[in-house]
């Protein structure tokens, strides 16, 4: 019994050591940006020896991936939490994703949207990586080509196929997908913006009262009558 309760502790130490090593290496690479910070920097901010910190991971390209990973299932993880229909359907899915949307309760997009929003612009993890692709991705290709898929080509490319099958069910009016995609989603990330500069939770709040009120607004523009 004591061989398997240790076995357990020494278990449990190491999956929190490999997980403090991506929230600090995350904090320090917002901080100072990828090039500027070293796996022995990382080492000291956990707490441990160089040496030891390889056991976990094999540089610090790995501990990059491994705070990409992170984040994925972090967002993957909101999604189901506020029941959003990306969530609840499969993937490739998009009738069943318009119906989804289409048929939720009055308000519960623009109170999503929010949730989401806030999450990108508040959360200290989210907010750390936000950062640090914004910062790192006219420094690294990889980074930047990261921080255009996760900010424009995939948002831009989900909102499209979702907004063409809307059209053709009809519960959207006939227009051009792709720039019905663009006009959703650049407000949101220039409010993005404007909220990264805000000095109190009031400004927040007003910044995320604005995104309530544009998403209940391109949904009336964009209804279909009847």
């Amino acid at each position: 019994m004591g061989a398997a309760y240790l076995g357990d502790s020494r278990m449990t130490a190491r999956r929190d050591t490999k997980a403090a090593i991506v929230e600090v290496a995350l904090r320090l690479f917002a901080e100072r940006g990828y090039e500027g910070v070293g796996v022995r920097d990382i080492a000291e901010a956990v707490g441990i020896q160089p040496a030891s910190l390889y056991k976990h991971y094999a540089g610090k390209q790995a501990i990059f991936d491994a705070v990409v990973e992170r984040m994925n299932a972090a967002y993957d993880d909101l999604v189901l939490k506020l029941q959003m229909p990306d969530g609840m359907v499969p993937a490739g899915a998009t009738s069943q994703l318009a119906e989804g949307y289409a048929t939720l309760p009055p308000g519960a997009i623009e109170a999503m949207s929010v949730a989401m929003f806030r999450y990108w612009t508040e959360d200290e993890h989210a907010v750390s990586f936000r950062h640090l692709l914004v910062m790192e991705q006219y420094r690294s290709p990889a980074i930047g080509r990261l921080y255009r898929s996760y900010f424009m080509e995939k948002p831009l490319e989900h909102q499209a196929k979702l907004f063409a099958e809307m059209m053709r069910v009809g519960y959207f009016k006939q227009s051009d997908a792709r720039l019905m995609a663009i006009e959703f989603f650049s407000p949101i990330l220039l409010l993005m913006v404007a909220a990264d500069g805000c000095e109190s939770a009031a400004e927040r709040n007003k910044i995320a009262d604005c995104v309530r009120a544009y998403v209940e607004r391109f949904g009336r523009m964009h209804a279909r009558e009847g």
